[in-house]
């Protein structure tokens, strides 16, 4: 048996655990869920159609530095959008036109995702 080998996989294993665990327990790896009101909003990279008032400029953050590159970049952007589509619904708003996802890293991998938009508040909401 490799000892150096088991050690170092033995370390690593305890690495990724406290990763994850500091990752349920904290903010620092953010999973945002949508809202009852975030899943009304309809997001998308077209501006929005005639009839929307601009409400305002709002960003969404998905991931963090502890544990976000254990999260694909897939489920990075789904949270950063979810996060999005929640501020938007608690401005009142039912459309977020979105920038595309800025990806962030640390020690080579994906950690986070920043996504920008602009909320705005349509008579007849885009689909």
């Amino acid at each position: 048996m490799n000892l150096p080998l088991v050690k170092k996989l033995t370390t690593q294993i305890a690495t990724a655990a406290l990763a994850i665990g500091a990752c349920a327990m904290t903010t620092g790896c953010k999973t945002a869920d949508l809202t009852a009101g975030g899943a009304k909003v309809a997001a998308g990279r077209n501006p929005p159609p005639p009839g929307c008032k601009t409400l305002q400029y709002i960003t969404g953050k998905g991931g963090g530095t502890f544990g976000g590159g254990l999260v694909s970049n897939e489920d990075l952007i789904e949270y950063a959008l979810n996060d999005l589509r929640n501020k938007a619904a608690d401005l009142g708003g039912n459309f977020v036109q979105h920038d595309p996802p800025q990806l962030g890293s640390g020690d080579g991998t994906t950690t986070s995702v920043t996504m920008t938009g602009t909320a705005y508040k349509c008579e007849t909401p885009p689909e």
